[in-house]
Parts: structure tokens; C-alpha cells; sequence
């Protein structure tokens, strides 16, 4: 077992993406390092990197920086929006005429998002404007630009609250100029909130988010990783479920998914404290991937038993245990000195080997052939549903 702290990387497209609670940007250079042990990073193109948990799109989006063909799943359609935007599109770029479009004023009557999140979720200015990005991707016959529309209103949402937590709270106080009962550290926020919507800091939204968009190969599955696992073909599968015993991600996303016209869903079963039984499952059905890379937090499972859970399916193992950061403001001392991070990677060497050296065994890039691109699209078509991330 490895110990390690991870340090601050900055990771310029990183900009594109919006904070996510367990996000893994900062672990994103520790991941590949652990690839690069099995296959040298010279190998990588060409080959297929599955990210069954896709989240807030930083592993995924990395992975295409590296040269890998990315396969992305998730049920939540925040993360297929980010994958749309980011993933699958190599080419569409968000415009100053785009946003001087959004931002035009207009003399329609209150759209759904200023009707009913007006002034409890956000102000007037914000609602009118997260109508009309709504409106507009609705409207644009290309799906790459109606993606990118979505995650600039994701991404405006979000900094329209303190920590990015888009709910319920004080905001509504700044309508009354209450400003007296709002704690220090949220007034900031909230009037700033009242400036998002000046062009130049749309557009300074937009840049960043197209600093995410490059050349690469992707698709992304709206759906359950246990259903459409079974027709993707990978060479590396990563997977970051929901950690068992913490908070949904369906709560704590609740507006945005209500303001994606994403249906409610009940919460993710790996949240629960029983929900590290899913994963053994979760990796039998991915026995047909070389590489494996998982993964979790302390709360319920042990790193030992995570490895031993590998190596029952047949895996050679290697563990990383890595301090958590947390937010000072939110964590507990107990919190900040006992909570880890697991990574566990396990591997099926035989199949590793001819990935390895194509060379003298069988045919380069044997498991990351064409297939994968005319399975992933018949899973898109069956339309999937399922209950994690």
C-alpha cells in the first residue's frame, strides 16, 4: 500500500468544468501516473478509456487530453450536458454573439425558471437569464452548441451562490436589501451574483468554458454504468461511484437538475452504507476490461478489502491510500485527520501484456477496436435509465 498527499496541479481546460462535490481533478495526475506503470503513456493513443461515473467531467476530459478514445457514462443529465459540451465535441466554440444573444433584453413574460426559483433560488437578473440559455439550446439545431449553452448556465447558477451550493437559503434577502441578516461570508457572493449578468463576465465565463473544447474522440451514454457496461469494449475503465455513507448527489444537485429538465430520481444505492456491495458486481461485469482503476472513500470499506475484492475476480493489485482535503469550513477536526481516499488499480496482466507489446502478441489495440463506437451508440439508442451518479 502507497500513502500519498496530493498536491495542487493547475490544469488550464480544467476552467471549463464547474465545481463538483467529489470532484477528482487534483487525483487526475495520480490516475494516469498509475496507467502509465501498465502501458506507457506512448501507447495511449488509440486506445479506450471508459469512465463509468462521469461526475463533473475532469477524469473523462483529461483522458482525452492524454490521446485516449473516451467512453463516458452517467445517469444525471448535468454530467451528460458537461460530456456533450466537452467530451463529444471537438470543434463547437461558445461565441461573443452567443452571449450577446442570451443576454439581449426581453419583453416576454416571465419564463419557468424566474416564475418559480424568483427570488428564493436566485435573483430576477440571473432566472431571466438561465430562461433564455434554456430557451436558446432548446432551439439550436446543433447539439454541441445547445450542450455548451447548458454548462455556461450551469456554471453562472453555480456562482451565484456561496460554495457553489445552488439552493434555498438567504438569497432572497437581496430583493428587500436585508443585507443585515446575511453572514459575511454570503453577501459577497449574492452581489456579485447581481453583476453575472454584465457581458463582459458572461463572456469571460464563455472563454473559459471553451478552453475545454480540443481535438479527441468521445462519447457519452446517458444511463446506469451495470447496464450499458456489458456492450462497451475498453482497455482501461475508471469508476468513481458515489461513496457509500455520504451525501446524494441527487440532493445537493437539485436545482440544477430541476432547471436541465431532469426528472427526480431516487438516490444513488451506492450512497448507501450497505453500497460497497454493489461494487464487486459492479466489476465482474467489466471482467472483459484489462484495467481497472476504482475509486472510494474510508467511511465504510477498508483499502485490504477493496484489494481482496480485486484479486477474488483474478486482478494483480496495487492501493494508494491519499489524504482527503477538506474545506475548513465544513469538516470536523476527526474528519480532516482520519478520512482517506482509496485508489485501487488491478489489471489482468496477460491481456495487459498484448496492449503492452502489440508487436509480438496479437494486434494493437485488440480491445479498443471500432466495436466500442457501434456498441456505445446501440446503447444510446435503447435509451437506458439507471440509479447511480
Amino acid at each position: 500500500m502507497v500513502r500519498r498527499t496530493m498536491a495542487r496541479r493547475n490544469v488550464p481546460f480544467f476552467a471549463a468544468l464547474f465545481p463538483y462535490l467529489g470532484g477528482k481533478r487534483r487525483l487526475c495526475p495520480l490516475i494516469f501516473r498509475e496507467i502509465d506503470r501498465l502501458v506507457p503513456r506512448r501507447r495511449w493513443s488509440g486506445l479506450t478509456f471508459l469512465d463509468g461515473f462521469l461526475g463533473a467531467g475532469s477524469v473523462s476530459l483529461y483522458a482525452k487530453a492524454m490521446g485516449f478514445r473516451v467512453v463516458a457514462a452517467d445517469v444525471a443529465e448535468r454530467s451528460v450536458t458537461v460530456g456533450r459540451a466537452l467530451i463529444e465535441n471537438s470543434r463547437v466554440r461558445l461565441t461573443r454573439e452567443d452571449v450577446l444573444q442570451l443576454l439581449r433584453p426581453s419583453k416576454k413574460p416571465p419564463s419557468q425558471i424566474e416564475r418559480e426559483l424568483v427570488p428564493s433560488v436566485f435573483t430576477r437578473n440571473v432566472a431571466r437569464f438561465l430562461d433564455q440559455a434554456m430557451s436558446f439550446a432548446a432551439n439550436t439545431s446543433d447539439p454541441a452548441k445547445a450542450a455548451l449553452v447548458r454548462l455556461l448556465a450551469i456554471r453562472l447558477a453555480m456562482l451565484a451562490h456561496p460554495m457553489s451550493h445552488v439552493r434555498k437559503g438567504t438569497i432572497h434577502r437581496v430583493a428587500t436589501g436585508d443585507f443585515e441578516s446575511i453572514t459575511e461570508s454570503c453577501v459577497r457572493h449574492y452581489v456579485d451574483g447581481m453583476r453575472l449578468t454584465r457581458v463582459n463576465k458572461v463572456w469571460d465565463l464563455a472563454q473559459r468554458i471553451n478552453s475545454g473544447v480540443f481535438q479527441g474522440e468521445g462519447r457519452v451514454l446517458k444511463g446506469s454504468i451495470f447496464d450499458v457496461l456489458p456492450d462497451i469494449e475498453a482497455d482501461v475503465a475508471y469508476f468513481d461511484p458515489p461513496y457509500p455513507g455520504t451525501t446524494g448527489y441527487e440532493e445537493r444537485y437539485r436545482v440544477i437538475d430541476q432547471i436541465l429538465g431532469d426528472g427526480a430520481r431516487p438516490t444513488s444505492p451506492f450512497t448507501a452504507k450497505n453500497g460497497g456491495q454493489l461494487i464487486e458486481g459492479l466489476l465482474e461485469r467489466a471482467g472483459h476490461i484489462p484495467i481497472w482503476l476504482l475509486s472510494l472513500g474510508n467511511e465504510v470499506m477498508s483499502l485490504d478489502e477493496l484489494e481482496e475484492m480485486m484479486q477474488r475476480l483474478g486482478r494483480e493489485t496495487r492501493a494508494i491510500e491519499i489524504k482527503y482535503q477538506h474545506l475548513a469550513s465544513v469538516a470536523t477536526e476527526r474528519k480532516k485527520r482520519s478520512n482517506r481516499e482509496f485508489l485501487v488499480v488491478g489489471w489482468d496482466e496477460s491481456a495487459v501484456s498484448r496492449i503492452r507489446n502489440p508487436g509480438k502478441i496479437g494486434v494493437a489495440g485488440s480491445f479498443a477496436n471500432e466495436g466500442v463506437w457501434r456498441s456505445s451508440e446501440a446503447a444510446r439508442i435503447r435509451g437506458l435509465g439507471g440509479g447511480d451518479r
